[in-house]
């Protein structure tokens, strides 16, 4: 009979082990909820605000946007241009890329862009950060602080998704397929080396102008959660 008290003092034992376990993952729990719903409640509000604010302070995102462009008709032009061998074609591209004024426009296209991917680092600290994820009633009903949150959370959701539209597939598609027509053309290597060059800064010019536009969407997005947190008149005593 002496297994009895050692099997009692073991069945002991174990729910002590049980009851910490259980008591560790609660604390944990309730540690993610606090994350969750913020003991800095406008946490992840601001998180996404400081992003807007940057988007939207970006006063030349159109300007930018018609001048890529033009300079993307430019290049379609010198690739349709037949009547010239590909080589003086590339040559005057080039010359054109050379100079001053693309060199600076360049420069504040590629500012622009950082500002644009910054927005990967925004999706992944607001997931990080256990902020709320977008409802799909986009927070209708709420109000304070917590429709604040909705909007943000919105806002972040419209930095993540990023698909092409149909037309934009289809541009792509007709990019390879003109690619693929100089791969397989009877034509000299030189002339097509030169004509795959241009297709590609063709290529890179409707990228870049592509980008520019969803710089522009995100921006009226941020201009849209902007005004809808002074509306609710959520701002921290430092921004108002």
């Amino acid at each position: 009979m002496s297994h009895v008290p050692r099997m009692i003092t073991g069945l002991f034992r174990r729910a002590g082990v049980i009851a910490l376990v259980l008591g560790s993952a609660a604390i944990g729990m309730a540690a993610n909820a606090d994350a969750r719903t913020g003991q800095e409640p406008q946490y992840c509000m601001n998180f996404a605000l400081d992003y807007a604010e940057e988007l939207a302070a970006h006063a030349r995102i159109e300007a930018l946007h018609d001048e890529q462009a033009t300079i993307l008709a430019n290049f379609e032009a010198l690739m349709d241009d037949e009547t010239r061998p590909p080589e003086a074609r590339l040559e005057e591209l080039r010359t054109m890329l050379r100079s001053r004024e693309m060199r600076d426009f360049d420069r504040e296209i590629r500012r622009a862009l950082r500002i644009l991917d910054e927005g990967r680092s925004i999706v992944a600290g607001w997931r990080g950060q256990y902020c709320p994820v977008a409802r799909p009633d986009g927070g209708a009903g709420l109000s304070g602080q917590e429709r604040c949150d909705a909007l943000a959370a919105i806002f972040v959701d419209q930095i993540r998704i990023e698909r092409r539209s149909a037309e934009q597939t289809r541009l792509y598609e007709a990019l390879e397929t003109e690619r693929q027509t100089i791969l397989k053309a009877r034509i000299t290597r030189s002339d097509r080396n030169d004509l795959l060059e241009l297709l590609r800064l063709r290529t890179e010019a409707v990228e870049t102008l592509d980008r520019l536009e969803r710089f522009i969407m995100l921006r009226n997005e941020a201009q849209d959660l902007i005004d809808g947190i002074a509306a609710e008149n959520c701002g921290t005593p430092e921004r108002s």
